[in-house]
């Protein structure tokens, strides 16, 4: 593998006298402010293989030439990491529920040049015409997401020496950490070589990351039900009866008849809650028709709307929007009635229509854009825990974590933490953000360790936490790449 990545990368660094790529250069967008800042759209081919992964890219604000790159991948597997530039942190962004577009002022390209990659090759905007090629699991989609990171700083040889950051949510929580990896034996392997480009990585930041499937998602929710009086105690007791490690996950795994029916219970007391964000809403219809419309929504992948053909899917449930969730909850009723929480009806219209297409360079004969695409993953039992000791003091790492979660809940992420063993550096303590009225608010609670690692959760939101609490996310991350403490 490292022979072919040195190549590109060989070829990156013979073109530094290059500027932009202006074949991906974006000149304008449908209903978008005019541009003051680079936008570019594009492709990063895989090396050996009909595979391209799509980019977006939307350079700093402030000063591009020395500003940190960050590369952002969103999760699932199987989810558009343009939901990351449109929804979270993007310079403009789509809030919840909204269909008009509205200026970020807490968009990360104030001080960062942004990267965004569809990975794995199928997701999004990204082709993968040979379906030969398109089976992935943790590792090969490791290796085509390094190809792709040389790739796109090769597109932009002015960027290539700047501090390089990776950041990433939900089943991010496995592929930057699986990805830093792939980076660090990559600068290892050519650490001698001076014919070969190497990127200046500093780091990575995940946000409520799947990392340990010993914890993570249903033992986490579980304990996280309990806590915030979503179940009673005695069901929490039969519950705890019970050992959830690597549930959905582990082929082998099978819970004897009474976990089954806790588990149900379970399920039938939960069900209705927003998994990501166990205070927020879904969008639930009249009593009547709840259930017959989840029932129709899981059966046909659309809500009923009166049309003949719907050409793209209105609501997304848990099942569609973390499949790792779907395996979790396969075959139980609880899913099936699961009720939609994400509204995806105007991303999907927008980056479906035509001129937008055109506009951002996509090729003609990509398939329809979906918020989260059914591919091929097999996903590892090891997650990415494994990782953190590897990389223990060579790069920074920034866990941080929406304490309204249930998809991938706080409680879960500190278990593992703690299971490193690494010493408190500094303890546990309150940040703050100040709003504009002037009053100062608990952002979350942060702790630093040896290592250079630092845990902070993101205080009253969920899952996506830089969509939601877009102030106390963009502090937190800005901090951490600045050296400072939040």
């Amino acid at each position: 593998m490292f022979k072919s990545i040195a190549a590109i990368a060989m070829v990156g660094l013979a073109s530094v006298a290059n500027a932009y790529p202006e074949v991906d250069r974006v000149h304008e967008l449908l209903n978008w402010p005019q541009l003051t800042f680079g936008l570019y759209s594009g492709y990063l081919p895989v090396n050996n293989s009909s595979k391209q992964l799509h980019y977006m890219g939307v350079m700093s604000q402030r000063d591009q030439a020395n500003d940190p790159v960050i590369i952002w991948f969103n999760g699932g597997p199987g989810c558009s990491s343009m939901l990351g530039f449109l929804q979270e942190h993007g310079p403009v962004v789509l809030d919840d529920g909204a269909t008009e577009f509205k200026q970020n002022p807490y968009s990360w390209n104030r001080e960062a040049n942004m990267f965004y990659i569809e990975s794995p090759a199928g997701v999004g905007y990204s082709v993968c015409p040979d379906q030969s090629e398109c089976n992935f699991d943790d590792d090969n989609s490791a290796d085509d997401n390094l190809q792709a990171v040389l790739t796109l700083l090769q597109k932009f040889p002015e960027l290539q020496h700047n501090d390089l950051y990776l950041a990433g949510e939900s089943y991010a929580g496995i592929y930057v950490p699986k990805l830093a990896e792939r980076i660090d034996a990559y600068l290892t392997d050519n650490e001698n070589r001076t014919d070969v480009y190497k990127p200046n990585f500093k780091g990575f930041m995940v946000g409520n990351g799947v990392t340990d499937w010993r914890y993570d998602t249903v033992p986490a929710f579980i304990e996280m039900s309990v806590w915030h009086g979503l179940i009673k105690r005695d069901l929490y007791d039969r519950l705890m009866q019970c050992d959830f490690s690597y549930f959905g996950v582990n082929p082998t795994f099978n819970l004897s008849a009474e976990c089954n029916q806790a588990f149900e219970d379970f399920n039938t007391q939960t069900q209705e809650l927003n998994v990501y964000d166990v205070y927020g809403q879904c969008y639930i219809g009249n009593q009547s028709q709840t259930f017959q419309q989840y029932e129709s929504f899981r059966q046909t992948g659309f809500l009923q709307s009166g049309l003949e053909e719907p050409s793209y899917k209105k609501y997304f449930t848990a099942a569609d929007y973390t499949p790792f969730l779907n395996r979790n909850f396969a075959g139980k009723k609880s899913l099936k009635e699961s009720p939609p929480c994400v509204f995806g009806d105007p991303i999907i219209a927008y980056l479906n229509n035509p001129q937008v297409k055109s506009q951002l360079n996509i090729y003609e004969n990509s398939t329809s854009w979906d918020l989260c695409s059914m591919i091929n993953y097999n996903s590892g039992l090891n997650g990415s825990v494994d990782i953190y000791p590897k990389l223990k003091g060579k790069y920074r790492m920034l866990k941080y974590s929406g304490d309204t979660d249930g998809a991938v809940p706080t409680l879960g992420t500190l278990k593992w933490i703690n299971d490193l063993n690494w010493n408190i550096t500094e303890q546990y303590r309150p940040y703050y953000v100040y709003k504009n009225d002037g009053f100062r608010v608990v952002a979350g609670f942060t702790e630093s360790r040896e290592g250079n690692f630092t845990f902070a959760s993101i205080h009253g939101t969920g899952h996506m936490a830089p969509q939601w609490k877009r102030q106390e996310t963009y502090h937190l991350i800005f901090s951490f790449i600045n050296g400072q403490a939040p």
